[in-house]
């Protein structure tokens, strides 16, 4: 298996498992894999009246830092771009939103751990 392919086999599985995680965290999901044309959003969510852009990093291991390394500021800004691209096409913007992070660490364990960041970066 390529690594491209390993890597994105790797991707889903954590987004399938940070789903899952959510709905018990109490979260309603509404979409997954969204595509815009400034970007993506991997988990649109609302935690009560909050919508919820979530954002899932996988790692296999701490080489580079781990899954939270990887959310840079660029990679904050596309998210943050992406966003304003989905609420611009509301017809009523919700109440509140924010940007969470969820982390998947895949370090040799059957299980993987899986933090949640709520509000781990904000647009300002």
């Amino acid at each position: 298996m390529s690594r491209s392919t390993f890597r994105q086999r790797l991707g889903r599985r954590g987004e399938r498992i940070a789903a899952a995680h959510l709905r018990a965290q109490g979260y309603q999901i509404e979409e997954t894999n969204i595509q815009f044309p400034v970007g993506e959003i991997d988990i649109l969510a609302r935690e009560g009246a909050t919508l919820c852009f979530v954002e899932v990093r996988s790692a296999s291991s701490e080489q580079w830092g781990g899954p939270l390394a990887s959310v840079t500021s660029p990679k904050q800004r596309r998210l943050i771009r992406a966003a304003a691209w989905y609420l611009n096409r509301l017809p009523q913007w919700p109440p509140q939103c924010r940007f969470d992070v969820i982390a998947i660490g895949w370090r040799g364990a059957e299980e993987p751990s899986v933090e949640l960041i709520r509000g781990a970066f904000d647009a300002s």
